[in-house]
């Protein structure tokens, strides 16, 4: 232990000189002070992100109202792990603060951090020794994850079915049919739980981007019962206020377009941001398989929205790809891209026509993917998918992902399988892209990191640009790398420099 604490001096040129290891958190400010920020053993980790609770606590404390507070990471349904603050305030007056704490953290901290829910408390429980007692803090309940204070309770079987499906997978009771399911807690990973969920109950399936435009019980259950026309359409409004020109955002890999929910958040209200969301998770629908084929079919779902440009599209990753190529189609039609924004796309030189999607390939890259998504790291191994027929892995991979509760356990095996098809279609169409010139601009949003496969990304670029031969191209550096760039906290960086392009 003495060792742990008492570490190497990096500062004196002396062996023997040591430094002190405190276990607190601190920065230096631009003034010279040294801020105090907690304890490195008060450190949390929630859906892949490494949260210091201190200086949630240290920021919420700055507000003139707040008299004491806690931050606690709770997990009261297994899997679902949230921050919950605590709040005393100053006066009895000051009960509904919890609006202005919210405006208060987001000007202070990285949207991850700031807490999912807030209980207003007339004190916090103590321990006989005058501690607060934290297990003595109650769990959450509707009121503290909305703003408003309108409660509506359902009011037929389905909304109560709906309701409790809701209440199982955010662990709220109770929930009311007019709560947005974002605005609750919901992220992506629980939006698949919970359209399984509702598939299994009522026999009805609902496209997951159905969520976005119907985030509330009342209006899924207008859905189930037929009043309104469930629409599956690629075009996945995010952010449909503002007076801008709309962007449009081609999915990456995996087909869906959440990933681009925090985004179109930090670019604000004014910036109507529209996703575009692969076909095939649906029963019925093509999956395309050729990016000339997905630009068409986007361009055409666009256009029934904005029939003439100028247009303003983009993409991450493998999007940024179909991004191109949709950009290549509109000027063929005579059509003006005032904006082609392509976000860390896959480049030239990682894209090899003969490349075959063998063994090896499928493990790395679903690895890669299921990694992103669930933490998984190796999914599966190169010796476990030795000697396997192209069909008998990808049944292989979707009984690994099936065991470790990857899919939401109320999904069918024909659900599990057309999510992997669709991204199978990506690989397949990437691999098959002819590249052209392009007359336009292209603007290049890229990490400034190595990627993880170890490419640099300056180089990368001169290499695009001596290929695609390119008239005109900007390449604006983000902090990050190809999978943390449009993550916390990076994003908020990356959505100020695209917001300078946007019109």
């Amino acid at each position: 232990m003495t060792a742990e604490k008492f570490i190497s001096d990096p500062f004196s040129d002396r062996k023997e000189s040591r430094l002190y290891k405190t276990g607190d958190l601190a920065r230096y400010l631009p003034d010279g002070n040294i801020e105090f920020i907690g304890r490195i053993d008060n450190q949390v980790k929630i859906r892949g992100f490494r949260i210091e609770i201190g200086e949630i606590e240290t920021t919420i404390a700055q507000h003139s109202t707040v008299k004491e507070t806690v931050v606690l990471a709770r997990e009261d349904n297994p899997g679902n792990k949230r921050l919950v603050a605590y709040i005393v305030p100053e006066t009895e007056a000051e009960q509904k603060i919890v609006p202005q704490l919210k405006q208060h953290l987001k000007e202070k901290l990285a949207e991850y951090m700031i807490p999912s829910a807030f209980v207003v408390l007339s004190q916090l429980p103590l321990t006989p020794n005058g501690k607060v007692n934290r297990r003595a803090l109650p769990a959450p309940d509707i009121s503290s994850f909305s703003e408003s204070n309108n409660f509506v309770a359902p009011r037929d079987d389905i909304e109560e079915q709906l309701a409790e499906i809701w209440s199982n997978i955010l662990n709220i009771n109770p929930v009311g049919i007019k709560n947005n399911f974002f605005e609750l807690g919901g992220h992506s990973l629980l939006a698949v739980n919970l359209m399984a969920k509702i598939q299994q109950r009522f026999a009805k399936q609902l496209p997951l981007s159905t969520l976005f435009t119907n985030p509330t019980i009342e209006d899924l259950a207008s859905l189930i019962r037929g009043e309104n026309q469930v629409i599956s359409s690629s075009l996945v409004p995010l952010q449909i206020q503002g007076n801008k020109q709309p962007f449009f955002c081609v999915h990456p890999a995996g087909g869906h377009v959440f990933y681009y929910q925090e985004l179109s958040h930090y670019l604000g209200n004014n910036q109507p941001f529209y996703g575009l969301q692969a076909q095939g998770f649906n029963e019925g629908e093509k999956i395309f398989t050729n990016v000339e084929d997905m630009a068409e079919f986007y361009i055409k779902t666009m256009q029934e929205f904005q029939p003439e440009g100028p247009y303003q599209i983009g993409g991450w990753s493998f999007g940024g790809v179909v991004a191109f190529e949709m950009a290549q189609q509109l000027v063929q039609q005579g059509q003006e891209v005032s904006l082609l924004a392509l976000l860390d796309p896959w480049a030239p030189i990682l894209l090899d026509p003969n490349k075959k999607i063998d063994n090896l390939y499928m493990r790395g890259v679903l690895s890669r993917y299921f990694g992103g998504m669930f933490g998984i790291t190796n999914l599966v191994t190169e010796e476990e998918l030795k000697g396997l027929s192209s069909e008998e892995q990808i049944e292989f991979i979707i009984d690994k992902a099936e065991n470790l509760k990857l899919f939401p356990e109320e999904a069918t095996r024909e659900q599990n399988r057309r999510f992997i098809d669709v991204i199978i279609g990506t690989l397949k169409a990437t691999y098959a892209y002819k590249r052209r010139p392009y007359p336009g601009k292209v603007t290049v949003f890229r990490g400034q990191e190595k990627h993880p496969h170890g490419i640099d990304p300056q180089l990368v670029w001169v290499e695009m640009y001596a290929i695609l031969d390119v008239a005109d191209m900007e390449v604006v550096m983000v902090p990050g790398n190809h999978f943390t760039f449009i993550k916390e906290p990076h994003i908020k960086v990356l959505a100020e420099r695209l917001s300078e392009h946007l019109k």
